[in-house]
């Protein structure tokens, strides 16, 4: 079997993430400052390397993406979410966008 080169950047990306994933929990468990330091240098390099994977293999069309995930701006049209009036009801007296219903500022 012949892999092509969206196949090998595909297995490579896909390691690299589960690297990442390795080096991110060792970080979350390292008690030690000086070795959690270096673990995060070393995933921040991983990652580094995962951006150029994805870029690569997004510039040549192997990694499409959802609309919702590249920063393009949407408006209520499109993502159906209504502001503090909206479809979650009116917000009352005393009350800031954020607030549950019922809560007052104090509980903020």
């Amino acid at each position: 079997m012949q892999f092509t080169d969206r196949d090998i950047l595909a297995d490579m990306l896909i390691g690299a993430k589960m690297i990442s994933t390795g080096y991110h929990t060792a970080v979350l468990e390292a008690a030690n400052d000086r070795v959690r330091n270096t673990l995060i240098q070393i995933n921040n390099e991983e990652m580094s390397t995962q951006k150029q994977i994805f870029d690569l293999m997004h510039s040549r069309g192997w990694y499409p993406l959802d609309p919702v995930f590249t920063g393009t701006p949407m408006g209520p049209e499109a993502t159906n979410i209504r502001g503090p009036e909206g479809t979650m009801g009116r917000m009352g007296p005393g009350m800031t966008p954020g607030m549950a219903p019922g809560m007052g500022p104090a509980q903020m």
